[in-house]
């Protein structure tokens, strides 16, 4: 789990707009990596630049069948508000275009627009620069030639050509964007991902308290692969392996944050009861998106979840003032006694079964757990403008039956192969309402597999998946001329 200075210019992509010049003219796709989203902005969309994002659609281009197939295409509309102010009690009525609902002051931020909370609808209801468009690239085809026309019921002179290359591989494939003339679902008929966002109070503009929690739920992300479930805010607390093969049971205690391991001050318990908000929960058919801030004295902290078929990105901004360290964790449950819990540093791998093993505390590039239960690898990274912090950060490991620590938050009492992020340093001030601040996200991904055929080969595996981590697809966005 590596910390990394923070940079100014973002490396996962490259797009330029102008005339359809393709590197090469394969007839398919050899991408490798099917499990990796591709995303854009609109700006990079410039003739689909005011298309009503209902009316934009993807295809590949099939070069064995010589025809166009429709594929799932989402698009994510963006707005900047203000995070404002908690309400003094309960679910007062509030405004729409602020986070909390109220107090239109204080710092803005680039968000998921949601109808459905307090930051609302996008003012530009058609697709404009800030907005996200997301495919998978397990879609992606072949080139298509000249002559290929244009796909049934789309408008001419409204097309963009991605080119989506795996660089460090020498691969890649096509994915083509068209406006729609009306009669075409974007989602293709496919939908990947199952997301229901339940209070147990209701609606949540009427009946959150967003003052003061808990604010019990019942919600769930499914989808071929996975299962996870949420009980309040911060509380993820179910993870089922459903990839073929994996025996579907529930994996984990908790997805755990607190200080250190020995201070419950501050938890996932702890920011549940009290105040904070929704940015949006959001279910589409290539991928959801779940997103909320609030969590004790730094109410402006933010958390967002973006679940895709196969894996899950959640990413977490600190914002608030200075704390003594950081724990970002997964407890696991007594259903994954007799996995195998291995990293980057410890390839070989050790047995969870309640019995602490010697585990190395360095970095660690991947961690990965399987069994017959299923394979789960996960990463997490953080990046930071705080310099002394990479030399920090720590690799946590437990797998205790009876620990000494007090469990902050969670069911079971014991540590299960309990493993993650720590920074046992201070966090200098993250909070953007008072200067001087550094900034601070963590982004921890999930990917859900079937159970290795062959678990010697896991080492091997992950770390080429995390490899791919750090070297995103490249993609370049071109006008089609059709």
């Amino acid at each position: 789990m590596p910390i990394r200075a923070a940079r100014s210019v973002a490396l996962a992509s490259v797009a330029v707009l102008g005339a359809v010049v393709l590197s090469a003219c394969q007839p398919t796709s050899d991408l490798t990596r099917p499990t990796t989203p591709v995303v854009v902005t609109g700006a990079r969309l410039g003739p689909l630049l005011g298309t009503p994002v209902g009316r934009v659609v993807a295809f590949r281009w099939d070069g064995d069948a010589r025809r166009w197939r429709q594929v799932p295409v989402q698009v994510d509309q963006r707005t900047v508000v203000p995070f404002g102010l908690h309400p003094r009690k309960g679910s007062e009525p509030a405004t729409t275009g602020i986070v909390y609902g109220g107090g239109a002051i204080g710092p803005t931020a680039l968000q998921y627009a949601d109808p459905d909370t307090w930051v609302g609808a996008d003012l530009d209801p058609n697709l404009d620069r800030d907005d996200e468009v997301a495919m998978m690239a397990a879609d992606a085809g072949g080139w298509a030639p000249a002559d290929s026309g244009r796909p049934a019921g789309t408008v001419a002179q409204a097309g963009v050509a991605i080119e989506v290359r795996d660089c460090a591989a020498t691969r890649g494939g096509w994915l083509y964007l068209w406006r729609s003339a009306g009669g075409l679902d974007p989602s293709a008929g496919r939908d990947e991902v199952d997301y229901d966002f339940v209070l147990t109070s209701g609606p949540y503009k009427t009946t959150y308290d967003r003052a003061d929690g808990p604010n019990p739920e019942t919600s769930k992300v499914r989808t071929a692969a996975y299962e996870i479930e949420f009980t309040d805010r911060w509380k993820e607390t179910s993870w089922r392996v459903l990839a073929p093969g994996a025996t579907g049971v529930d994996l984990i205690d908790a997805q755990k944050n607190q200080f250190a391991t020995s201070t419950c001050g501050r938890s996932n318990q702890t920011f549940s009861d009290a105040e904070g908000a929704f940015v949006a929960n959001i279910d589409g058919p290539v991928r959801a998106i779940r997103s909320y801030v609030g969590a004790n004295s730094g109410p402006l902290t933010q958390r967002t979840h973006v679940m895709y078929r196969d894996r899950v990105d959640v990413i977490t901004d600190l914002r608030v003032h200075n704390i003594p360290g950081i724990m970002d964790y997964i407890d696991y449950s007594s259903a994954a006694v007799g996995m195998t819990y291995r990293s980057s540093t410890l390839p070989g791998g050790v047995t969870i079964d309640g019995i602490d093993d010697v585990v190395p505390t360095a970095p660690a590039r991947w961690e990965a757990l399987d069994g017959p239960q299923g394979r789960i690898y996960t990463r997490v990274v953080a990046t930071t403008d705080q310099p002394d912090l990479a030399t920090a950060t720590r690799h946590f490991y437990e797998d205790q039956q009876e620990p000494t620590e007090e469990q902050c938050f969670g069911e079971d009492s014991a540590w299960l192969g309990a493993s993650g992020l720590h920074v046992p340093a201070r966090i200098e001030n993250t909070d953007p309402r008072t200067s001087p601040f550094v900034t601070f996200r963590g982004v921890r991904t999930t990917q859900y597999l079937p159970p290795a055929s062959d678990p010697s080969r896991i080492p091997a595996y992950a770390d080429d998946w995390a490899r791919d981590l750090e070297r995103p697809l490249e993609l370049t966005t071109s006008r089609i001329e059709r």
